[in-house]
């Protein structure tokens, strides 16, 4: 396999370094970051992505999703009227998207389809894309790409349908975006009586880890919930809601409502105090809503 990669970011290069011995070179957004990149990834800098893919197996287009058209477009215009490229195979690595904006490359009879990790990449890591799950599509060709290269990963591919990748993609926002949202939450809340935000979050992460390792122990993850609403304590909840900073009332009775449905499931609260606790957090959430308008009026 000759990879050749455009949008050399995190994941890109996580991919590079995965595959050091296949790459045959990175084109980015400028020619300086290309430069940049392929001296810290020990990889050939290319200048104009219709001559990468030329030299190219398999081209992964890691850029933004608003991006992805355009430069499918672009280069297949660079490309119109060429020959032999039906031996081609281009994948986006995004994760809400279908095929649809590789459709320009697709005419030309390149195959196309998609690998999106489902990782989270705050830094390039070739270790990260190792013993995960990916999710694969593309025509016949590509698919059966998708899946070989992923199974030489150690990882696991499988299938979403088009019509449900942006509900899959929600759910790894779930997994990883909102997950750190509660947790950064949590920290500027410690931070009020600790040094600094190390600190802050020294004292925090027992806690984080004490959790992920209640839900690793478990393959329904709803049950690893504890805490007052869990218990079905509307008591503590109003308390809390009583102190807490304006600016998170919101994300507190969000974050409250889903919580007291999980713990219904769990059925380690009732439907009556389901309720109780549901209607403290719109009652709260309301309240918190209507001040924010009558300031605004003012």
């Amino acid at each position: 396999m000759r990879l050749g990669i455009i949008g050399a970011g995190r994941v890109g290069a996580s991919f590079v370094l995965a595959f050091p011995s296949a790459v045959e070179g990175i084109l980015c957004s400028t020619a300086e970051h290309t430069q940049e990149q392929a001296a810290r990834l020990h990889a050939t800098a290319y200048t104009d992505g219709a001559d990468l893919i030329r030299h190219c197996d398999v081209l992964l287009l890691t850029v933004r999703d608003d991006v992805l058209a355009p430069v499918s477009r672009e280069l297949a215009a660079s490309l119109k009227g060429e020959r032999q490229l039906s031996d081609r195979c281009v994948f986006h690595c995004s994760g809400a998207m279908d095929l649809s904006p590789l459709e320009a490359l697709a005419s030309l009879g390149i195959h196309t389809g998609s690998i999106h990790p489902l990782q989270s990449f705050a830094e390039p890591s070739a270790e990260r894309l190792k013993g995960i799950y990916m999710a694969v599509d593309g025509d016949e060709q590509a698919r059966g790409g998708a899946e070989n290269i992923v199974r030489t990963l150690g990882s696991t591919p499988f299938f979403v349908p088009p019509e449900e990748r942006m509900l899959y993609h929600a759910a790894a926002c779930f997994c990883s975006n909102y997950v750190v949202t509660a947790l950064a939450l949590a920290q500027q809340l410690m931070r009020r009586w600790t040094e600094s935000d190390g600190d802050a979050a020294k004292a925090l992460m027992p806690l984080v880890d004490g959790t992920l390792q209640n839900v690793r122990e478990r393959k329904v993850w709803r049950t690893a919930l504890t805490g007052p609403v869990s218990r079905g304590d509307a008591g503590t909840v109003v308390k809390h809601l009583a102190v807490m900073p304006a600016e998170l009332i919101h994300p507190y009775c969000a974050f409250g409502r889903a919580a007291a449905d999980l713990a219904l499931k769990n059925e380690t609260i009732t439907a009556q105090q389901h309720d109780e606790l549901t209607r403290i957090l719109a009652m709260a959430e309301g309240v918190h809503h209507e001040q924010k308008s009558n300031q605004s009026d003012h």
